[in-house]
């Protein structure tokens, strides 16, 4: 484990230790206790993006659908988090319209989908 320095207010470490205190754990725990929580209400809060037979669903409606070849060119971070449900939806969109550019690959886009379930909108250009 690494050891990490951060800066604090006042305020914020003296509710920390009053945390530890109150619940007879550590400030460290307090820390990752908090973190963990936050990380979880986050997700919560995203839609779920899932990948399946090059098509990328969001909250179980079809999102995307790609061609192998710019399937391909997604890192094993982000398949791992599109398996998992984790995936930020803008990153994912902007890292396919990025790659697909790049690699002169078409993608079909449900833009009324990407609104909907998103808040998104773009270009009708965009896919082909």
């Amino acid at each position: 484990m690494k050891i990490k320095s951060f800066r604090l207010s006042e305020e914020t470490e003296a509710q920390i230790l009053w945390l530890a205190n109150r619940k007879q754990i550590s400030a460290t725990d307090v820390i990752r206790q908090a973190v963990a929580e936050m990380y979880r209400r986050e997700l919560e809060r995203l839609p779920k993006l899932t990948l399946k037979d090059d098509i990328i669903f969001v909250s179980g409606r079809p999102l995307i659908q790609c061609s192998p070849a710019l399937i391909e060119t997604f890192p094993e971070d982000l398949l791992q988090n599109l398996k998992q449900g984790t995936a930020d939806p803008l990153n994912t969109i902007l890292y396919l319209i990025l790659n697909a550019a790049r690699l002169k690959e078409g993608f079909k886009l449900d833009h009324l989908v990407l609104a909907e379930e998103i808040g998104l909108s773009l270009p009708e250009t965009l896919s082909s």
